[in-house]
């Protein structure tokens, strides 16, 4: 395992005047991720004063670019969203986001009548300026008709069709400006977590709140054609059933099977650690801790890391399935 040790990270700005190291201006360091959003944050504190002078500043201009890392490491590079500062408080917080923030906020209207996820993903941004480096390859047609979409749900979407037919489950993740789109898989030598090293705390809950055991299937006119069951589940927490819809000259059974597969029992857990880099989201980690009974790999699907007083630590929200961001965004186009 490797050996803890606290390390401040650099943070560089630019604006007009050049780039600047501002590393000692910052009191709290906060970067985080969630499966959910497309963009990773970076939040600073950054110390600062109305009345004193001497308190040495350097110009963040919105839109400037920021970049943080550890050492030779670049784990950041974004532009500044938002700040906010008062005449009565001695900080400045800092928003930033990385170059997901423009696939967020960006839209667009296209057709696609068989083109691949990874092509699509390359053209739209080759059309919005975001450099793209390594992309998922698929080799799934996409045909699908979006009208004034969010360009990061275009491409969560045609992913998330493709994900259907190879059964694998995608990331989209940002590597310095370019965007990648990696398999979530098991990550090698994920990081262990185990108490009495570098696990502080931890807890763990189950849930059949949203579950279903039974996928009905209809036809357009509501006449039932099968159900699709897990009957084990349907004995131990009793029926929890859902209805899809099937349109004419499909078969909706790879689909039920997947509601099935993805509401089972919810399994969850959050944890506090000491500080890692590699435990962001979509990464895996090994967690062992005897109270709660973790004992597993889980997915990592949200991670906020803490640089402060000296301190690095991060909180994890974990998963025990490995489930992607989806979307179903558009609508089909006719063969």
């Amino acid at each position: 395992m490797e050996q803890y040790q606290y390390v401040h990270p650099w943070v560089h700005v630019r604006n007009d005047e050049g780039e600047w190291d501002v590393s000692h201006m910052f009191r709290r360091i906060t970067w985080s991720g969630d499966v959910d959003t497309v963009c990773r944050a970076l939040e600073l504190e950054m110390i600062v004063s109305a009345t004193d002078p001497r308190l040495p500043y350097v110009y963040l201009p919105l839109g400037g670019g920021i970049s943080m890392g550890i050492g030779d490491d670049t784990l950041f590079i974004g532009v500044v969203v938002s700040k906010d500062k008062s005449t009565d408080a001695s900080t400045m917080s800092v928003t930033c986001y990385d170059f997901g923030f423009y696939l967020k906020n960006s839209k667009a209207s296209r057709k696609y009548t068989g083109e691949t996820p990874e092509t699509i993903t390359r053209q739209l941004c080759s059309t919005y300026g975001v450099p793209v480096g390594s992309l998922a390859q698929t080799g799934v047609a996409i045909r699908r008709k979006f009208s004034a979409t969010e360009i990061y749900r275009i491409i969560d979407t045609a992913y998330t069709l493709a994900s259907r037919e190879t059964g694998k489950q995608y990331l989209l993740r940002f590597s310095g400006r370019q965007l990648n789109v990696i398999e979530r898989t098991v990550t090698p030598q994920s990081v262990i977590l185990q108490q009495g090293t570098n696990l502080q705390t931890a807890s763990y809950g189950e849930s059949i709140e949203t579950m279903k055991n039974r996928v009905i299937i209809v036809d357009s006119e509501g006449n039932t054609l099968r159900s699709i069951s897990d009957d084990a589940a349907v004995r131990k927490y009793g029926l929890l059933a859902d209805v899809l819809t099937q349109s004419d000259g499909e078969d909706a059974e790879a689909e039920a099977r997947d509601i099935l597969k993805e509401n089972g029992v919810e399994r969850r857990a959050s944890v506090t650690c000491l500080g890692h880099t590699k435990l962001i989201t979509g990464n895996t980690i090994y967690i062992a801790e005897p109270y709660t009974g973790l004992a597993n790999t889980c997915w990592i699907d949200e991670d906020t890391h803490v640089w402060q007083n000296g301190v690095y630590t991060c909180r994890l929200t974990l998963n025990f399935r490995n489930e992607m961001r989806e979307s179903e965004s558009g609508s089909e186009v006719d063969a």
